[in-house]
């Protein structure tokens, strides 16, 4: 079954476009990598998925439900209903500085889902069991390290139960070490079914988890397939020059 359905999607900004038209599917399962250079319009994709940038044209449709046709979008409660099928984990964390770990998991289902404040506790000492933080639930953010506050944006994105799961470049803010803490983590998820979008730069995550890679240049989607294709076998000159330049 296709979750997620992306046809023709166009977006610039001033004037100037970042998405030309992209066309892809995501199905159950999946583990996708968004790889390319810099500036290829892939973070941009990423956010139109989830509604926090408005497409100029094409369409979405998540798990059967239209989001976009043609540029147009459902009224405002159909849109919120269709992005709360998806979590995002960003690159720099957004975690709320003067709330604790707990509460920084809790608050969304206690204030927007009406959920019991002890059912939330309980989902969120689960959950930071999942990414190895139990012991750091009555934590401040500014006492964790990078990594530890990336496991905690993804804990908090899991807190609402996603059926599929975003990040957008997810350990670029880190060194080695704390990027091998959370692609522990996200390879975890990958091995338990969650279906996931990711843009990255790690070429090791792309090649060794995912099951498609989408590369991405100049605001479309240049080339896509299974990692040992398009890793073994690029046909795209830019793509050939991109591995020549990471890996």
């Amino acid at each position: 079954m296709n979750l997620i359905e992306v046809s023709g999607l166009k977006k610039g900004f001033s004037g100037q476009d970042v998405l030309t038209d992209v066309s892809f599917t995501v199905k159950r399962g999946d583990v996708i990598a968004v790889i390319g250079p810099s500036g290829a319009g892939k973070s941009t994709m990423l956010r139109c998925l989830i509604d926090l940038e408005k497409v100029d044209g094409g369409s979405i449709v998540v798990e059967g439900e239209p989001f976009v046709t043609d540029g147009v979008y459902p009224p405002a409660a159909k849109v919120r209903a269709i992005t709360a099928k998806m979590g995002m984990v960003f690159q720099s964390f957004n975690l709320f500085p003067h709330l604790s770990v707990r509460k920084n998991l809790t608050m969304p289902l206690v204030k927007t889902q009406g959920v019991a404040r002890e059912e939330a506790d309980a989902r969120a000492m689960s959950i930071l069991g999942k990414v190895g933080l139990q012991d750091k639930v009555d934590a401040m953010p500014s006492t964790l390290s990078g990594g530890q506050k990336q496991r905690v944006a993804i804990a908090r994105a899991l807190m609402l139960n996603p059926d599929i799961m975003l990040f957008d470049e997810p350990t670029s803010a880190l060194d080695p070490q704390l990027t091998a803490e959370v692609l522990g983590v996200m390879r975890k998820l990958a091995e338990e079914g969650m279906t996931m979008v990711v843009v990255t730069h790690e070429m090791s995550f792309a090649r060794d988890v995912a099951n498609k890679i989408l590369f991405m240049c100049d605001g479309e989607i240049v080339e896509s397939g299974p990692p040992e294709e398009v890793f073994g076998n690029p046909k795209d000159r830019r793509m050939a020059e991109f591995f020549g330049n990471v890996s």
